[in-house]
């Protein structure tokens, strides 16, 4: 079928050609498989004693033309259904169009390209909702609640109205339910169940109480029941609040079920329908699909899940994060393995300090409650596809590769071959760098040395800008499961059998990779991973969540091996603590490079800034440990109303400072108030 643009020129007479579009689908039941019957599709009806032919012909769907290439034979008074299925090679009846739920306008046109022989505008239909003509090829149109594609219509089953959703409100603690026009009663359920016909049946005001759950719809004998309207009242303010129905969470179909293993299970078919609630004042709930995410931690009573805010779900649109953007992806992580939240708050945050070269999910703590129920902290943040990385490049395509397998979420796997075979051939930075953004490459190893992350090789995720010159980059996740401060991270990674991401054992092998990688180990040791900063930044985070966590801790730890939040962040503290000379000494050994003590300092005390590899390292005084012989670039940044003069005891104005002496050594910054004398070279 090809695309062509159309401009109506001729109708048909009254619109009443040998062939007319008969019956329409365009909202499928979202716990079906989409396929066939229970996909969109658009039913034609051959009207006259002849057989008919589409060759020629074209559908016109709001202004675009969809023509058929091959023959395609409507037999005489005979209905031919066509598949808009997005799979063409399946067959001429398969068509690469997409039926709007929320309504659109279809016309059939002659081959002459001009002629309409049909035109007919849908309304937004429920799910597995058809609209058709009451008879075969007949003038007056209905709505069937029990589509039959292929087979024909009958009066009997039609009906004129969708009926409108239900009111609900909320006042002193009770729930009312005003019924929409042409309904006969409103069925509800408090339980999370859907609502059907053998539901209760509203009459009186209900009680609402903390974790009320309430779902209902309306109904007509002469009408389509409406839409389903959910209401959560008593959920907290930056909660976020999932309903699903209970045999869709637990029992021989429940995606969380553990008799029958479903937890573990992947794909379409292991999605719910379910609602959330959540954005100020709780106000709204919207229809999403819902389906345990996450891999090594399904097995464990708090679960992740992933959220699917598409027109499958009969969502009107992106679900809005708390930090503003939208997604129609959402991971809900509940970081149920050991010390895993605050863990993976500090390196998120320790990420971002230092740069930003390795990209990290923006993430934001909010209390979940499913069905009614608290279930703890859990982070909210975009899932890492496609959509997510292509913000990361301003919105252009990208390749997007994941794990160790390693699986093209985006793009092929061509780049991402000859990028791991260049590092594991060791084609030398000069080259590599062609290929990745080396200083993603190596504050990835620096923090996967710094944790000694136990997964770093299966917890990986990279992207490129699609097309020539497109670097590959890093994604920071899942940095949760820490080696004890002493262990030997260096030499574990350089024994890998084969190569591995972050590539250590590579990195140290090429001269220029590895003097980046000791210089930006030195430099993230002394600034955003040293002992105080880094406990400034633990003591913020928290202080922040303190009150969330214990709340967290209260819910979970009797059913997993959860730490307490105190315990949690005091061994942060002791990785912070001893972890930074234990880790030199490991690339001391491994390089076989000596170490040497900088000390910097500025000149008047608060008068500027030095920056060590582009990180803010002091206004007043601080040493660094680095390496001898290997380049620490400082940069002497003034304050408002200040100067840089020089170097101190140097012949250097530039307020870029490189250096790479083998002895310890002093670098002073001074500075002086703007407009001061002439800068000449700094002597005493």
């Amino acid at each position: 079928m090809r695309s062509w643009a159309f401009v109506p020129v001729l109708l048909a007479h009254s619109l009443w050609g040998q062939v007319r579009i008969n019956e329409l689908q365009c909202t499928r039941d979202p716990d079906s498989d989409g396929k066939g019957a229970n996909g969109d599709w658009i039913e034609l009806y051959n009207a006259g004693p002849k057989a008919v032919d589409l060759a020629g012909y074209a559908l016109v769907l709001d202004g675009v033309a969809h023509k058929f290439e091959a023959p395609l034979m409507v037999p005489p008074r005979s209905l031919r259904v066509l598949w808009c299925d997005g799979d063409p090679k399946a067959g001429t009846d398969h068509l690469s169009v997409k039926l709007s739920r929320t309504g659109g306008t279809l016309l059939l046109v002659a081959s002459d390209k001009v002629t309409v022989l049909d035109l007919f505008h849908w309304p937004a239909l429920p799910a597995g909702c058809s609209i058709g003509r009451r008879e075969d090829g007949g003038r007056a149109w209905g709505f069937f609640a029990h589509p039959g594609p292929g087979a024909s219509n009958n009066d009997r089953y039609a009906v004129d109205q969708i009926l409108e959703a239900p009111v609900v409100t909320s006042a002193n603690g009770r729930l009312r339910i005003i019924l929409p026009e042409g309904a006969d009663e409103v069925r509800y359920t408090l339980d999370g169940s859907v609502p059907d016909e053998s539901s209760s049946v509203y009459s009186s005001p209900l009680l609402a109480t903390d974790g009320t759950i309430l779902r209902a719809r309306a109904y007509a004998s002469s009408a389509i029941p409406s839409a389903e309207v959910v209401s959560m009242p008593g959920i907290p303010a930056g909660a976020w609040s999932l309903v699903i129905a209970p045999a869709d969470l637990q029992g021989p179909q429940g995606i969380a079920d553990v008799a029958t293993g479903n937890f573990s299970r992947y794909g379409p078919a292991w999605q719910r329908q379910a609602w959330i609630q959540y954005g100020p004042g709780n106000s709204t709930a919207t229809p999403v699909r819902v389906a345990i995410a996450g891999s090594g931690t399904r097995s464990l009573a708090k679960r992740n899940f992933k959220l699917f805010a598409k027109d499958r779900s009969g969502a009107t649109g992106k679900l809005r994060l708390p930090d503003g953007s939208e997604a129609d992806e959402v991971v809900l992580r509940a970081d149920a393995s050991p010390n895993a939240f605050l863990r993976n708050e500090f390196m998120n945050e320790i990420a971002r300090r230092s740069g930003g070269n390795v990209d990290v999910q923006h993430s934001t703590p909010v209390p979940l409650y499913i069905n009614g129920r608290y279930q703890g902290l859990y982070r909210v943040m975009p899932a890492k596809n496609k959509a997510w990385a292509k913000g990361l490049n301003g919105g252009r395509p990208v390749e997007l590769v994941d794990g160790a397998g390693p699986r093209a979420v985006s793009g092929g796997l061509k780049n991402y071959t000859a990028m791991g075979k260049a590092i594991a051939d060791g084609v030398g930075a000069p080259i590599l760098e062609n290929l990745v953004d080396l200083n993603s490459l190596i504050d990835l190893a620096c923090f996967d040395l710094w944790t000694g992350r136990g997964d770093h090789d299966l917890n990986v995720r990279c992207w490129r800008p699609r097309g020539p010159g497109g670097k590959w980059r890093w994604v920071l996740y899942d940095m949760d499961q820490w080696a004890p401060p002493t262990e030997r991270t260096v030499q574990r990674m350089c024994a890998a059998a084969v190569p591995e991401t972050p590539f250590v054992p590579q990195v140290l092998s090429d001269p220029e990779l590895r003097m980046l990688l000791l210089a930006r180990m030195s430099a993230l040791l002394a600034t955003t991973l040293s002992a105080d900063r880094g406990e400034a930044l633990l003591d913020s985070l928290y202080d922040r969540h303190a009150v969330e966590m214990a709340k967290d801790h209260a819910r979970w730890h009797c059913e997993l091996l959860m730490p307490s939040p105190k315990a949690a962040k005091t061994g942060i503290v002791g990785h912070l603590q001893g972890r930074n000379a234990a880790l030199m000494a490991q690339l001391r050994q491994a390089t076989g490079v000596k170490t040497r003590s900088v000390a910097v300092a500025v000149e008047p005390t608060g008068a500027g800034t030095v920056l060590l590899e582009n990180l803010s390292f002091t206004d007043a005084q601080r040493n660094v440990e680095s390496f001898a012989g290997v380049p620490l670039h400082l940069q002497a940044i003034p304050t408002a109303g200040m100067e840089f003069v020089g170097w101190k005891n140097t012949e250097v104005s530039n307020p870029v400072f490189v250096l790479a002496g083998l002895r310890d050594e002093r670098a002073v910054a001074v500075f002086r108030p703007s407009g001061s004398a002439s800068k000449g070279a700094l002597k005493q």
